[in-house]
């Protein structure tokens, strides 16, 4: 395994309350200024406090970079049914992102009705399946962290600090290194970062989530990268397949990503995916509890390639 994903699953395994992620950040901006970037911290209070106060950290300057590398680096929060994400087949994901609610407000309607019938108190159902509908939600939203989170995403930070590494000085004033925060409260770190540099809604945004196992590294720009031939040459150009390993550049079809990329207009979605019959290609984030280091060298080389032949000359 890569030093960076080991020291990440050692060292900082859950990045999810303010004192986890005060560790994390202060680790990684000195590992990147040890690397010889300028490294930063940029902060935000989110509007009406949903996602509370979110703090980026940005390495190089997202103004005169003609690229922009991104990963969110905050953990989630355990949902009741496992993770699955399957970026080709949005009906199907969407339809799976329903159950949830759904088996919430049945279960609340379930409870209330059985307890408010053993005691004989037809009355007070309405009353407690709200109740327990709200206590059911605040869990949804302030639960536990999942604790399983190689994958989502040390696995994407982990391949950051690689590329970070792997970057030639002459190089590096072509690109900016963003580690978001606020990835699962609603997008607000990305957000954050998109309006302090409203240059960046013209750039490619690279965001690398949920990488650490698969046999297919997927590429998927969004609907405004997909018309851009200068990047998807270069992204055609820069990605080689492994021995076992398939990157596949994928720009047809509908497609949904539930990650960073949404909040920019020219963003570009990087994920590794298994094949799984009535699935598609599938994300199971839960059940990686190690990283790939194949995956990882393979995104590091075409990201350090990506830089070279989009800005050639850097």
């Amino acid at each position: 395994m890569s030093k960076y994903a080991d020291k990440l699953l050692r060292d900082f395994p859950v990045r999810n309350k303010a004192q986890e992620k005060e560790r994390f950040r202060l680790w990684l901006t000195g590992a990147l200024r040890e690397m010889g970037y300028r490294a930063e911290l940029q902060s935000r209070e989110t509007a009406l406090q949903i996602g509370g106060r979110v703090t980026n950290v940005v390495a190089g300057d997202p103004e005169t970079a003609k690229l922009i590398y991104a990963a969110h680096y905050d953990t989630p929060l355990r949902s009741l049914l496992p993770p699955l994400i399957m970026p080709t087949r949005p009906l199907t994901a969407l339809l799976y992102l329903a159950v949830t609610p759904v088996c919430v407000m049945l279960g609340s309607f379930v409870l209330s009705f059985a307890l408010t019938f053993a005691v004989n108190a037809p009355h007070l159902t309405l009353p407690l399946f709200l109740l327990l509908l709200f206590a059911a939600l605040l869990y949804l939203r302030f639960g536990p962290a999942e604790m399983r989170n190689a994958a989502d995403n040390t696995s994407g930070v982990a391949a950051l600090l690689e590329t970070a590494a792997a970057l030639t000085p002459g190089c590096r004033g072509s690109v900016a290194l963003v580690f978001l925060d606020g990835g699962f409260g609603g997008m607000s770190g990305a957000k954050a970062f998109r309006k302090k540099y409203p240059s960046v809604r013209e750039k490619p945004v690279v965001n690398v989530n949920c990488v650490a196992r698969g046999d297919e590294l997927l590429l998927l720009p969004g609907k405004y990268a997909r018309w851009n031939g200068d990047v998807l040459d270069a992204l055609l150009e820069s990605f080689e397949s492994g021995e076992k390993k398939t990157v596949f550049l994928k720009t047809d079809g509908l497609v949904y990503y539930p990650s960073d990329n949404r909040a920019f207009r020219n963003g570009i979605a990087f994920c590794a995916c298994e094949k799984v019959s009535g699935f598609g290609r599938l994300i199971r984030p839960r059940r990686a509890e190690s990283i790939d280091d194949s995956n990882i060298t393979i995104i590091k080389d075409g990201l350090c390639k990506l830089l070279e032949k989009y800005c050639p000359g850097a």
